[in-house]
């Protein structure tokens, strides 16, 4: 077809390009055209014919717009010699070609094909016809209408076919076969039935075992029909139904083209006809790969001859079974049923225990079961499966038939036990004589249901009648206790038990584990009688992980290289040791068994689970990776987790890449899941798609908690609140933890006004709770309200380590260190931490008080004396200018440990603040070779470097510092300052003028920086850090800093308000500071500025409350 599509467009073209050569090539194109179309070598479908068609006439009217003139004679002489073919290609293409395309499409797609062809050709017919109408001013009228003649004939003829198969096709889903006959009765008298007319027909024969009809369809049908392979596999089906084998044979054996499908048709009515043996030889002559559908046949065909041979075969087939089809359960029945029919029930029991099993399956078993006289597994099973239908209850009562009436009536009490069905069980069981067995079963009905009251009446019914609990019910008796915490009755019962087996230990062991009684289940198994069995083993190691404390590790460290060689390669016990070493931190030993041991799912994540509680994400990622295809829920939630804990680039990377394949698979997308794709992002910093995933997201308690969480990493406060106040509106929960969130954005935001409005709407059932009275000591502290504060901390009723250092850091930044050193030695000495150290050292340091911090830090053992605490020790030297005491505690620190760079830190900002260049150059020299991979410690001490020879009125050197900070891409943090106004957040840049109302505040601005001048301020030069720019003063550079922003904001307001609060995301500079106490004298108000480092308390007498120590 492609030729003739090929050879139209050609000749189409070169009758355009040489008119004298019209004749030529209108001859080879009739001819080369007759021959392509007569060939039988191609195969087109119905669009083909309409793409043909069009295609023509497409090219018709290119040459029309080119050469008018040649058009008339070139289309008609074209469409005269091409009529025939044409229409005789169409003929072919319906009797032979589509009825074996259409042939190929089963199921119900069939109907909505050919309804959308229909569709398509009566286009087709309305765009030629348009198309040919406009041609009718160059072209005859006559060949037109012969062309229009074509089209309508072929659109009629195939609409023809399409409606009589979408009947058939119709009535045989309806199961209406008998209205298929008549209408192939009626269609046949008029048409020659296409291939698709025949094979619906043929289906309606099968069905109804009309072999008489079938055969006479066979007998007429055309050489080219019974060559067709589905019709071939029809007539297989219909004599195969009707016992005609032979001649199912011989239409098997004349086909020239055998399909999968016919070959399982074969081996199935062969099966079927008790012809096994012949069905397992054709199998065997096959060339053709098999399917599931053929290995179901053939293993049902070796049940059917349950011989020796036949089983073997069976057994053959299974054991070479293709990978894809091992675990469909579909399949495995097959191979199921055959040994269980053949007896080989020990192979039927291991297929079933390890298959992936479906209610077929244990229908299968029970049959089995029920064959092979295994009465009791039959009843067993039964109660396995959740929902039996009608087949399962008859084999259930086939097996109950076969027991004594006891053992009925167990069985059948069993079976309303199982579903809960109390009133018949209650009832039933009041009428029986009660023995062990009634008594369990009951007893485990009423413990399933949470109803362990009623377990322990029974068994005070059994003490009265005198009947001693087995094994079995003293273990639900155990678990009875348990459930309702009677833990005294519970060791009672216990210690009256006279032989204990493992499994009544291993009742009690758990029980005590999973109640926190760790210690008492670690003191009674050293005291078992009896040796441990796996179950035994992986409860200690529960019990040991729970106490995490060195006696009982090494005790199970001890238990786990003794243990007996069967219990070294079990999983179950090996996956609690893991859990264990990972909880007490024995990285090393943990993975040295992960690598040796058989690993399942469950090890792959104790494993991630440990490395993530050791701060090991990249492990967690690289043992998940190692996963491949049996990702859980679970495994999922660590890996994600671990990928949030990492925090960067490759994590969210790895995160992206899982997630994307999580997103095909909507089995594992659980809401924990997506939570915890929505935590990495939050901590990930991804702000977009944890912001796009967050709107997507059925809105909950978790999923607002890690958008605040990740907009208070991100300073953005103002966030955190909005979507509390979405909560509010769409009455979502708010617990504790949520709470918190909002507690510290306000602490972040540090407004007042704010954080009394917002406070004052926590729910009292919260006040009590240590976190939240730590999170509003911490926000009334950073919002400088220390009284509040210190009235909160006063209200704990026993304060725990944070509450101290929460307090404690309230009163440092705030400039009131005595207050904060006065609270550190009331606190209890078995209490005090690093970070209580470092929050009363850093107090000391921001009051300059010395000697306090110096008694403290010797009272500090050197052996806790972490980093964190010198670098705490030394700024306080460094600010007040000791910068030789500084030193000689860096140099001691280093005697045993790596440079810390935010020591030197300290000592930088030390020779900032003394405008001492060279001390900075200095410390910077000795820090520098560590800065290469620490991007942030390198930019803020080249700032510090720069900022030093700045202060030094060192400009050429200060701006070539920065100069090389932009060539190596570092870039210094912009400096920003926010305020709350109304309600408000607002936000200021150095020389911002993108707020509504700049002209005003910049007006504001001049207005009072004139009017402080007049009191006696006066600009500071040296805090300007660079050269002046052309027709830049030096006034203008200090005056537009951001935090002068925030203030001339403030007083523009009406009414003024007496109270200003700003917070700067950097350290103010000494302008700025002078600046702030000259205008809350000035204007008689309290300015409070929270800067990086502390908090500025600017009051109307025209002093800071950090005396001027910053």
């Amino acid at each position: 077809m492609k030729a003739a599509l090929a050879l139209i467009f050609f000749a189409c073209i070169a009758g355009s390009m040489a008119t004298d050569a019209r004749g030529q090539i209108l001859s080879q194109l009739v001819s080369q055209g007759h021959a392509v179309m007569q060939s039988n070598q191609w195969l087109v479908t119905p669009s083909t014919i309409f793409l043909v068609t069009l295609l023509v006439i497409f090219q018709v009217c290119w040459v029309v717009c080119r050469f008018t003139g040649d058009l008339p004679s070139i289309f008609s002489a074209f469409l005269s010699e091409m009529s025939k073919p044409l229409t005789e290609m169409g003929h072919h293409l319906l009797n032979y070609g589509i009825s074996t395309v259409m042939g190929s499409l089963a199921g119900s797609r069939f109907i909505e094909i050919t309804s959308q062809l229909a569709n398509v050709f009566s286009v087709a017919q309305g765009v030629i016809s348009t198309t040919v109408a406009n041609l009718t001013g160059v072209a005859s009228n006559i060949q037109i209408q012969m062309f229009l003649r074509f089209t309508i004939r072929y659109r009629c003829f195939y609409s023809t076919l399409i409606d009589i198969n979408n009947q058939l096709k119709q009535l045989n889903m309806n199961k209406q076969y008998k209205k298929v006959i008549d209408l192939f009765n009626n269609y046949v008298q008029k048409h020659n039935p296409s291939d698709l007319v025949i094979n619906q027909t043929l289906k309606a024969c099968i069905e109804l075992g009309d072999i008489k009809r079938g055969s006479s369809i066979h007998q007429h049908l055309s050489s080219q029909s019974k060559q067709n392979h589905f019709i071939q596999t029809n007539l297989i089906r219909l004599f195969m139904k009707s016992g005609d084998i032979d001649k199912a044979k011989e239409i098997f054996n004349r086909s020239q083209n055998k399909t999968l499908f016919m070959y399982n048709t074969m081996i199935n009515g062969l099966s079927n006809n008790n012809h096994g043996k012949e069905a397992i030889n054709l199998f065997r002559e096959m060339s053709i790969l098999p399917n599931e559908y053929t290995y179901t046949i053939l293993f049902k065909t070796c049940s059917q001859l349950n011989d020796s041979q036949s089983i073997e075969f069976g057994k053959d087939l299974f054991e070479k079974l293709p990978i894809q089809y091992q675990n469909h359960p579909i399949i495995l029945n097959s191979p199921l049923h055959m040994l269980m029919q053949h007896g080989n029930i020990k192979l039927g029991e291991k297929l079933f225990s390890t298959m992936n099993k479906d209610i077929t399956s244990y229908g299968v078993m029970m049959s089995g079961y029920l064959k092979n006289k295994q009465i009791e597994k039959t009843t067993d099973l039964f109660f396995q499966i959740n929902k039996p239908n009608d087949i399962y209850l008859i084999l259930f009562f086939n097996a109950c038939a076969e027991l004594g009436n006891a053992k009925v009536v167990h069985s059948i009490l069993n079976m309303f036990c199982k579903y809960s069905d109390i009133e018949s069980t209650k009832k039933l069981f009041s009428q029986l004589n009660r023995n062990e067995m009634t008594y369990g079963l009951m007893m485990n009905m009423y413990n399933k249901r949470n109803e362990s009251e009623e377990t322990l009446n029974l068994y005070e019914e059994m003490k009265r009648e005198k009947i001693q609990p087995n094994e079995q019910i003293s273990i639900l008796i155990l678990n009875a206790f348990f459930q309702l915490n009677y833990f005294i009755q519970a060791e009672e019962f216990f210690n009256q038990i006279s032989n204990k087996s493992s499994m009544i230990y291993d009742v009690v062991l758990n029980g005590l584990a999973n109640h926190n009684r760790a210690e008492q289940a670690f003191d009674l198994f050293q005291q078992m009688s009896i040796p441990p069995n796996e179950y035994t083993l992986s409860i200690l190691f529960k019990i040991c992980s729970q106490l995490n404390n060195t006696k009982s590790f090494e005790f199970a460290k001890k238990i786990l290289n003794e243990m007996p060689e069967k219990y070294q390669s079990n999983t179950i016990i090996l996956n609690s040791a893991l859990h264990m070493l990972m909880q007490y931190g024995d990285i090393l030993f943990a993975a040295k068994i992960f690598s040796q041991m058989n690993k399942d799912t469950i090890s792959y994540g104790v494993m991630m689970s440990g490395y993530l509680k050791n701060n090991r994400p990249e492990e967690v990622i690289d043992i998940f990776m190692k996963l491949d295809n049996q990702m859980d829920e679970i495994n999922l939630l660590i890996f994600f987790s671990a990928c949030a804990e990492l925090g960067n680039e490759k994590g969210l990377k790895l995160g992206k890449q899982i997630y994307s394949k999580v997103l095909s698979n909507k089995k594992l997308l659980s809401e924990k899941v997506i939570h915890s794709i929505l935590n990495m992002f939050s901590k990930c910093l991804d702000i977009e798609n944890a912001e796009k995933l967050f709107k997507k997201l059925n809105k909950n308690t978790i999923s607002y908690g890690c958008m605040m969480a990740m907009y208070n990493n991100q300073n953005e406060s103002d966030k955190t609140l909005n979507l509390y106040e979405e909560m509010k509106r769409d009455k979502t929960e708010i617990d504790n933890l949520t709470w918190i969130l909002i507690l510290n954005a306000l602490a972040e935001l540090t407004d007042l006004s704010t954080c009394e409005l917002i406070s004052s709407e926590l729910p009292e059932k919260f006040y009590n709770d240590i976190q939240i009275q730590n999170a509003l000591i911490n926000m009334w502290g950073k919002a400088s309200s220390v009284d509040r504060a210190k009235k909160i901390f006063d209200q704990i009723i026993k304060p725990n380590n944070m509450s101290y250092s929460t307090m404690i850091n309230a009163y440092g930044p705030n400039g009131l260190g005595r207050e904060a050193v006065q609270l550190y030695y009331e606190i209890p000495f078995e209490i005090i931490d690093d970070i209580i150290n470092v929050c009363v050292l850093n107090a000391c340091s921001h009051a300059s008080l010395i000697n306090e911090a110096q008694e403290i830090f010797k009272n500090i053992s050197i052996d806790k004396r972490t980093d964190k605490i010198y670098t705490a020790m030394i700024d306080c030297f460094s600010r007040s200018s000791l910068v030789n005491e500084a030193e000689e505690l860096i140099n001691e620190y280093k005697q045993s440990h790596l440079p810390s760079y935010s020591m030197y830190m300290s000592m930088l900002s030390a020779a900032r603040n003394q405008r001492n260049p060279l001390l900075a150059k200095k410390i910077y020299d000795r820090i520098e070779p560590y800065l290469k991979d620490q991007k942030i410690y390198a930019t803020s001490a080249k700032v510090l470097l720069a900022n030093t020879y700045a202060l030094a009125r060192d400009l050429t050197i200060a701006s070539n510092i920065r100069m090389k900070m932009n060539q190596s891409g570092l870039k210094k943090l912009t400096g920003l300052s926010w305020t709350v106004v109304n309600g408000k957040v607002v936000k200021f840049r150095a020389h911002d003028r993108s707020h509504p109302q700049s002209n005003e505040i910049y007006e504001e601005l001049e207005r009072l920086t004139n009017e402080l001048k007049q009191h006696g301020y006066q600009c500071d030069v040296s805090w300007i850090g660079r050269p002046l720019l052309k027709d830049e003063m030096e006034e203008s550079v200090l005056s537009r800093h951001s935090e002068r922003l925030a203030i001339a904001f403030n007083l523009i307001q009406r009414p003024i308000p007496n109270r200003i609060q700003i917070t700067k995301n950097l350290r103010v500079c000494g302008d700025c500071h002078t600046f702030s106490k000259w205008v809350a004298q000035v204007r008689q108000c309290t300015i409070i500025v929270r800067d990086a480092n502390r908090t500025h308390h600017f009051s109307p007498d025209g002093h800071c409350s950090c005396g001027d120590f910053f």
